[in-house]
């Protein structure tokens, strides 16, 4: 590679490595890069969570960064060149341990000897890469311990969106940038190296209509934290799949969610036997703890969390001896917290101490509406992850027949993903799925109004398809909405594939 080449590389490359890898601005880099380097034949096998494009540029890359080490060991790199040369660094390692990393995400790094294994070969990775990173004074290259941390975490919350976050639709691309920013900022470079401790503790508020996948959101975003390495002990702050701890507070009285959250003393109340900690005290500071339907718990329960969000200080029922929480805390709830304050349900201070760092989920009429066959695609996700891998290529076909069969086209699935998942389980078992009626009226639509931030097209699409069932035809439908025949009817079929109406008339649920 001449000179003129490894220039515009390394400056692609600085881009390219901090880039949220679920937004444009990576899949641009990587095709600009592309265009320009060209393809690579017969590329070695990579990394089953690459992209076919990305799988194609890297060994491009590792032939740059070979070419750019060969020229650091002969003589000093250009001053223009030392930023990009240590950011490549950084880049060239993290993908040389990529698979190993994803051995320990899968071991739960419970493994001492493993942990220190792929430490050491961290440490021997910054060592063959001195002559790049030479000069360099930020954290990350001068504690190998803490450039391991963001390896592991970089990679664990990559495989837990990738994994967990499924589909194609703008509004799930838009989710899991989201969440990936919820997690880094926006400025991925400067969290590693001194914002991750006190971003990881933001409050996250997790927004969107009943049964969207918010949970899965939470876990998403709890599993991802930053958890340090110690290099004496060989162990992470914790066990990642152990440090997040959900609570449904709509399931649970006052009494029971206060002495769920914080804790209780023996003899603190009729039937209090013994001490229990809360699960803030179990979390501990290292731990995410996830509040789900924030919006239904009393002002008596919110003055008590404020104070946790604003000092990190609670109390257990019984006792007078404060206890501290300086974890991570996750809020969701399905209602409009705007119109909950303007009710006086919720306070404002404890509103706006929940909501620096909100993420927004789709209702899956949004999503369906913007890409019809997304709906295959969620109850093939939904088939392996009931039953496992085996057999749910073909189970997921004969759920999606089923539902083609049994769904009226135009369906509103009010019930979001949850609705979706005991669909699928009512297909497994009986072969049948039976939408409730009260899922028909015209109040659904109102609901997907209120509790979505669906397009104008989408809205156009599902109020023709409404007007249609309705009227049982498209003169009929036209004339009561007053539009042509032609254009209500091309609204109807937009997006759906001509050869199998039936299915993609479920665009909208």
């Amino acid at each position: 590679m001449n000179k003129a080449q490894l220039n515009y590389i390394l400056g692609e490359v600085q881009a390219l490595t901090f880039a949220n890898p679920f937004g444009p601005e990576r899949s641009r880099i990587e095709e600009a890069l592309l265009a320009k380097l060209g393809k690579v034949q017969d590329p070695e096998p990579a990394n089953p969570t690459y992209t076919e494009r990305f799988g194609q540029l890297l060994p491009w890359l590792q032939l740059a960064e070979s070419e750019l080490l060969k020229r650091a060991k002969e003589q000093a790199l250009p001053n223009e060149w030392r930023e990009g040369a240590s950011t490549f660094a950084f880049f060239g390692l993290f993908h040389q341990l990529a698979a190993e990393l994803d051995e320990l995400i899968a071991n739960d790094a419970s493994d001492c000897s493993q942990n220190r294994a792929l430490y050491r070969k961290v440490q021997d990775g910054v060592a063959a890469r001195h002559c790049l990173i030479e000069g360099a004074t930020d954290r990350i290259w001068n504690h190998p311990a803490h450039l391991f941390a963001c390896f592991y975490q970089l990679r664990r919350a990559f495989q837990s969106i990738h994994h967990e976050i499924i589909g194609d639709s703008p509004s799930i691309h838009q989710l899991r940038m989201e969440i990936w920013e919820s997690v880094f900022t926006k400025d991925m470079m400067s969290y590693q190296q001194w914002m991750y401790d006190s971003v990881g503790r933001f409050p996250t508020l997790v927004l969107g209509p009943s049964g969207s996948g918010k949970e899965l959101v939470a876990r998403a975003i709890g599993l991802s934290r930053f958890l340090p390495y110690n290099a004496k002990t060989g162990q992470f702050a914790t066990n990642p799949l152990q440090s997040f701890y959900p609570v449904n507070l709509s399931a649970l009285s006052e009494t029971l969610i206060e002495s769920e959250l914080f804790g209780h003393r023996k003899g603190a109340f009729t039937g209090a036997f013994h001490d229990r900690k809360g699960i803030f005290s179990t979390a501990g500071d290292d731990g995410s703890v996830f509040l789900d339907e924030i919006g239904d718990v009393s002002q008596a329960i919110q003055v008590k969390l404020l104070r946790l969000l604003q000092s990190g200080e609670f109390q257990a029922i019984g006792d007078n001896r404060p206890e501290y929480f300086h974890g991570k805390i996750i809020a969701a709830t399905h209602k409009n917290l705007a119109k909950e304050m303007q009710a006086g349900r919720l306070r404002e201070d404890f509103y706006y101490r929940l909501c620096g760092d909100q993420v927004q989920t789709a209702a899956l009429a949004t999503i369906l509406a913007e890409k019809p066959d997304e709906l295959d695609h969620s109850v093939r996700f939904i088939c392996r992850k009931l039953i496992g891998p085996e057999g749910a290529g073909e189970l997921g076909q004969q759920v999606i027949e089923t539902l083609r069969q049994r769904v009226p086209a135009g369906y509103e699935w009010p019930g979001n993903f949850r609705e979706l998942e005991q669909a699928v389980r009512n297909c497994i078992v009986r072969q049948n799925y039976q939408p409730p009626k009260f899922s028909q009226d015209e109040g659904s639509i109102q609901n997907i109004f209120e509790n979505t931030e669906i397009s104008l097209d989408a809205w156009s699409r599902l109020y023709a398809r409404k007007a249609y069932k309705n009227a049982g035809s498209y003169r009929a439908a036209a004339n009561r909405i007053q539009i042509d025949q032609r254009t209500l009817k091309k609204l109807c079929h937009e997006h759906a594939n001509p050869e199998s109406s039936s299915s993609t008339k479920q665009a909208i649920q």
